[in-house]
């Protein structure tokens, strides 16, 4: 069973361009390994609107066999960056939706999923909606955005599901929608960033907080402030 500090330890892991692939595979006989993870890496390349070189491509699928052969029967999340030389593949212990995810961080929404019981996820969003939002908690995408920018966020609460494109400043690392939430007029752009749940997810992990993981879309991104 993969730990905390292990998934900390990849959420950690940044590039700069969205290199970062994230394999969520089911495991099948070794000759249909290869096609069904060019299925999903060309699926990722479709939602992050930019393909792996070539040569990334080729460096990923040829070591994929040995990389999963502990994991023959299960779902297996393998990660991979050939520009770093990150090659790492994490068996899970239950059944997980096939994806393929380019980012600039490894997406870990689904190991943390792996590692929660059904009813720990139901109460901590609960709870958190209960709270009176503004001072002890915050409701909504661009609030949470705003809270996770502003400082450490004791938990956080995420579906497993879907990818939100944003940016981050390039002067004081403010998450946001939009580019022109931004630092404006200190001469440095915006970054795009492919998915900015993935990327308050890592933060609030840093930070030593909690990250619950939702599966059937029924709380919206929520944070508690205190």
């Amino acid at each position: 069973m993969i730990t905390r500090a292990e998934i900390e330890k990849l959420g950690a892991l940044h590039v700069v361009e969205p290199a970062m692939l994230s394999l969520y595979l089911a495991v099948p006989p070794p000759a249909d390994l290869a096609a069904r993870a060019a299925e999903l890496i060309a699926a990722a390349e479709a939602a992050c609107g930019q393909p792996m070189t070539e040569q990334d491509r080729t460096w990923v699928l040829e070591r994929l066999p040995p990389c999963a052969r502990d994991g023959a029967g299960r779902t297996v999340a393998i990660f991979a960056c050939a520009g770093t030389g990150l090659l790492e593949a994490v068996p899970l212990p239950c059944p997980l939706p096939e994806r393929g995810v380019l980012g600039v961080r490894p997406h870990i929404r689904p190991l943390l999923l792996a590692r929660q019981s059904g009813r720990q996820a139901r109460h901590a969003a609960a709870a958190i909606l209960a709270m009176p939002p503004g001072r002890w908690s915050a409701v909504g995408l661009p609030a949470c955005l705003a809270a996770v920018s502003a400082g450490p966020v004791p938990a956080l609460v995420v579906p497993r599901d879907g990818l939100v494109a944003g940016y981050e400043c390039g002067r004081c690392g403010t998450l946001s929608l939009d580019a022109d939430d931004c630092c404006p007029d200190w001469g440095t752009a915006a970054l795009p960033v492919p998915d900015v749940i993935e990327e308050m997810v890592s933060r609030v992990l840093e930070d030593g907080g909690d990250v619950t993981v939702i599966t059937d879309g029924s709380s919206p991104v929520a944070a508690r402030l205190s």
